[in-house]
């Protein structure tokens, strides 16, 4: 798991065919995890895909990880700020620019694959336009909403939003709430619910594989 010149560890899966048209996916994993816990399904994703998957930058009592600083869980859309997550925004936008400088690829090859938290700061990074990815799959996420009052936002990524129809710990709403918000921005996404609970299933990452095949610049 390489650490320097990076502040955040990583753990990385070369693809099995590289080209200068490989997709580069960085995982970023949900509250009370770490790096290994998203990336233990990368061998279901699509061999050729270039995997990355970053811990998060806040440690917790049980040595697992989360990317905001503590909030009310009780009352979340109301005691949620910017002051929450800047200091992780900033950390990973740096961190991700470098990982693209130093693997050689190009943002048009970059997606973004969030789960939970995750997909939180996926929302983040990819709207406020400091990086462009390609695509961005936010799965069982919710919307922070803070990025309603920003300004301006960057339209150019593409999005796959996912939810389990049976999530216990968020409701499917949240994933609706973002979609409709992304649709209203003339933002190009879509929204795919399946049967499940507050995880992947195969049938998901199957889906996934082929969103990205069909959104991956060609040739």
């Amino acid at each position: 798991m390489p650490t320097a010149p990076y502040p955040l560890l990583y753990l990385e899966r070369r693809p099995s065919i590289q080209s200068a048209s490989t997709p580069l996916v960085i995982m970023l994993h949900g509250r009370d995890a770490k790096a290994e816990t998203i990336f233990s399904v990368e061998g279901m994703l699509d061999p050729e895909l270039h995997v990355i998957s970053i811990q998060a930058t806040y440690k917790l009592s049980d040595g697992k990880f989360e990317w905001f600083l503590p909030y009310d869980y009780d009352h979340p859309l109301e005691s949620f700020s910017e002051a929450h997550f800047k200091d992780s925004e900033a950390i990973l936008t740096n961190m991700i620019i470098a990982l693209l400088n130093e693997k050689d690829v190009r943002e048009e090859n970059l997606f973004l694959l969030g789960f939970s938290q995750g997909a939180a700061m996926s929302y983040i990074l990819s709207l406020r336009g400091n990086i462009n990815p390609k695509g961005v799959i936010a799965m069982s996420g919710f919307f922070p909403r803070p990025i309603e009052k920003w300004e301006s936002i960057n339209t150019k990524s593409q999005f796959l939003i996912t939810h389990g129809s049976k999530d216990e710990v968020l409701p499917t709403s949240e994933s609706i709430f973002a979609h409709n918000f992304l649709i209203s921005k003339g933002i190009s996404s879509e929204y795919y619910e399946y049967k499940g609970r507050h995880k992947m299933t195969p049938p998901l990452l199957e889906h996934i594989n082929i969103w990205i095949r069909s959104h991956a610049p060609q040739g």
